[in-house]
């Protein structure tokens, strides 16, 4: 018997800095106008798993993509700063030719190994801030399913700490998509990775 996901993170819409490659980080970035686009195609799918709570990143491209899915539920966004994108420090702003040329042992980050980041945090750090906001955010919801609108780091960070995977193996997860989802669900083992990167095109056509 299949577990619903229980907790399911979704990735904020576009921006321009996503557009142009540049890292985002914990710097607020808006959405752009495809990426508020993106955010209104994407509200009625996830507000048709009828969320029992909304939880976001207070950094305004995730919120503004939350509050799409908050207008057709009613349910009111809850913040937590704990969810924001990792803060990649001196490197938020720049494309990844610009962040090598800064310090090249950065490059290490793609090819799975942790790093802290200069005026920044570790990927470690990320996974225990994200992971314990959402263990404290399933103990105060722990019936039906909760929406987080986070960041593409912070939700592999945070998805790979709950289900056991170290910085190191963070890598097993390709980069998120603009408004995808990745969902956890809790079994009597567990929490264990339900979907990645999903769609909302791509749950609606798949039979449940």
């Amino acid at each position: 018997m299949s577990v619903r996901p229980r907790l399911i993170m979704v990735r904020h819409g576009q921006t321009e800095w996503n557009v142009q490659r540049r890292w985002q980080g914990a710097t607020d970035i808006p959405l752009n106008a495809n990426g508020r686009r993106q955010a209104r195609a994407a509200a009625p799918y996830y507000a048709s798993l009828e969320p029992v709570a909304i939880w976001s990143s207070p950094l305004s491209r995730a919120h503004d993509t939350a509050a799409e899915v908050a207008a057709l539920t009613g349910l009111d966004i809850r913040t937590d700063g704990r969810l924001a994108e990792m803060d990649f420090g001196d490197a938020e702003g720049r494309v990844w030719e610009e962040v090598l040329a800064m310090d090249p042992r950065l490059a290490g980050w793609r090819t799975g190994r942790d790093v802290q980041w200069p005026g920044g945090e570790s990927g470690a750090l990320v996974q225990r801030r994200v992971s314990r906001t959402l263990e404290r955010i399933h103990e105060s919801e722990p019936e039906g399913v909760v929406l987080v609108f986070s960041h593409g780091t912070a939700i592999r960070m945070g998805a790979a700490a709950m289900v056991g995977w170290g910085v190191d193996a963070v890598w097993r997860l390709d980069s998120m998509d603009n408004c995808c989802s990745t969902g956890l669900a809790l079994t009597s083992t567990g929490w264990r990775l339900d979907h990645f990167n999903a769609s909302p095109q791509w749950h609606a056509s798949t039979p449940q």
